[in-house]
């Protein structure tokens, strides 16, 4: 008798937990609550929440989700990011724990390309898609789609206008060393200014990681060893406001050089800080990759890779600019 109770009891548990939680059967695999209405949850792991240009993906993001949120779906966003954008290990232990709590789709911009490989086979292995935002992963791991800008193009569209607008010595300050999107960036932004004779290199390519007090510390160091200094490019409007603050501080007459387009970096053109930047779009980015992981997971429509526009942005255009695009 106390046999046959048992075995009735654990067959009660068993189709009282398969009524209250677990994956859908749904082609899509998404979570459904008890009215049917199934939940698509997609992590976005910028490469940190401390940069406005990753809070503007994240606020797009969410802003994408709710739009694509009808009667049959609700989709969420859920976001982590290191302090730094230089946290790679930390960005991959968020990814893997995204991964293992059950997450449909992922949105990142690697902190580190090669670094971030080998998870995104696990993510593979569990048929969970991924969508690389801002900077892509190197090879050997099988993403969905590439979405962002070709920061070599705009790293070279920096070059040509330096070589357009400046005559003398020119240094390069870039953002995390070993960073795709940055050796783009100053690769594209060296190859622009190949060909102009007015122009001359000077000093090593210097790391700031992105951050703005770095950055003004070498500011600082090559306007003190190059006095005929006349411009500084930096791979990140962080980097360049620092930039732009030494320059201040000196009342010199360097130009500034950004890279993001920010709405920050926009004000400071318009207040005389920093000369120009090269606008990016993070919120498209961001945007276009919900709607390409929704497309992919709930109407199996394959991913695309998609490069955003690029646009210099100067004192003529700035106001344009004071909100993320």
């Amino acid at each position: 008798m106390r046999r046959g109770l048992s075995i009735l009891l654990t067959m009660v548990l068993c189709l009282s937990l398969t009524a209250c939680g677990g994956k859908s059967n749904e082609a899509s695999g998404t979570d459904t609550d008890n009215t049917g209405k199934k939940t698509l949850t997609i992590a976005l792991l910028p490469k940190t929440l401390s940069n406005p240009y990753f809070v503007a993906m994240q606020d797009f993001a969410k802003a994408a989700a709710k739009e694509l949120s009808n009667d049959e779906y609700t989709v969420e966003i859920v976001a982590s990011a290191p302090p730094s954008e230089d946290g790679v290990n930390e960005q991959i232990t968020m990814f893997e724990s995204y991964l293992e709590s059950g997450v449909d789709g992922v949105l990142i911009v690697p902190c580190g390309t090669a670094e971030v490989v080998d998870t995104i086979k696990k993510a593979n292995e569990k048929n969970v898609p991924v969508i690389c935002l801002d900077t892509n992963a190197d090879a050997g791991a099988d993403v969905a789609a590439f979405i962002g800008t070709n920061n070599y193009d705009g790293g070279k569209l920096a070059g040509e206008w330096t070589a357009a607008n400046v005559n003398g010595q020119v240094a390069v300050i870039t953002g995390t060393l070993g960073n795709q999107c940055h050796t783009d960036r100053t690769n594209g932004y060296l190859d622009g200014l190949k060909d102009a004779s007015n122009i001359e290199l000077v000093g090593d390519v210097q790391p700031c990681n992105g951050d703005q007090g770095t950055a003004m510390s070498i500011a600082e160091n090559l306007l003190t060893a190059y006095p005929d200094l006349q411009c500084i490019y930096v791979t990140s409007d962080p980097g360049a406001m620092g930039a732009a603050t030494a320059v201040q501080a000196v009342n010199r007459d360097v130009k500034v050089i950004g890279f993001d387009g920010s709405p920050a970096g926009a004000q400071s053109i318009l207040d005389g800080g920093m000369t120009a930047t090269v606008a990016q779009t993070p919120g498209v980015m961001a945007e276009e990759g919900v709607k390409a992981l929704f497309e992919l997971i709930v109407n199996g429509t394959p991913a695309k890779d998609m490069y955003t526009s690029c646009t210099m942005v100067t004192a003529e255009n700035a106001e344009d600019y004071l909100n993320w695009h």
